[in-house]
């Protein structure tokens, strides 16, 4: 699982659930898989790893968030040997302390700052 650390860090959180999510959906791994979250730089560098990572035979999804155009945020592999395990070696475990602090604001859609409160009231029966 890797995730962008420019990211604020309530983003990070929900694009490591977008991703585990469509992965589960398309690997459905056995039972005693591990999960182990880590940190890329920025989408360019998510996007090279994916690419090395398919090139090697890895199975990746990734997570395309179309909110404030921040473009793929994060990637699941398949559940990997220890053999290739080692194209993740250079990347270090998601910590709180290496990653971006700095909240965002409210999303928009199509440029357009979405009003949180009117989408709340109008959508919460659906919950």
């Amino acid at each position: 699982m890797l995730v962008r650390a420019d990211l604020p860090v309530a983003d990070q959180i929900v694009q490591v659930g977008h991703a585990c999510l469509e992965a589960g959906r398309c690997f459905q791994p056995e039972e005693g898989c591990h999960l182990v979250v880590l940190s890329v730089s920025d989408e360019i560098d998510l996007r090279s790893t994916v690419r090395q990572a398919e090139t090697l035979g890895i199975r990746c999804v990734t997570f395309y968030e179309p909110d404030d155009d921040m473009g793929f945020t994060a990637a699941c592999t398949e559940p990997i040997t220890s053999q290739l395990r080692c194209l993740f070696r250079r990347y270090s475990l998601w910590n709180l302390a290496a990653i971006s602090t700095c909240p965002r604001g409210p999303p928009s859609v199509d440029g357009a700052e979405v009003d949180i409160y009117e989408f709340r009231s109008k959508y919460s029966t659906r919950y």
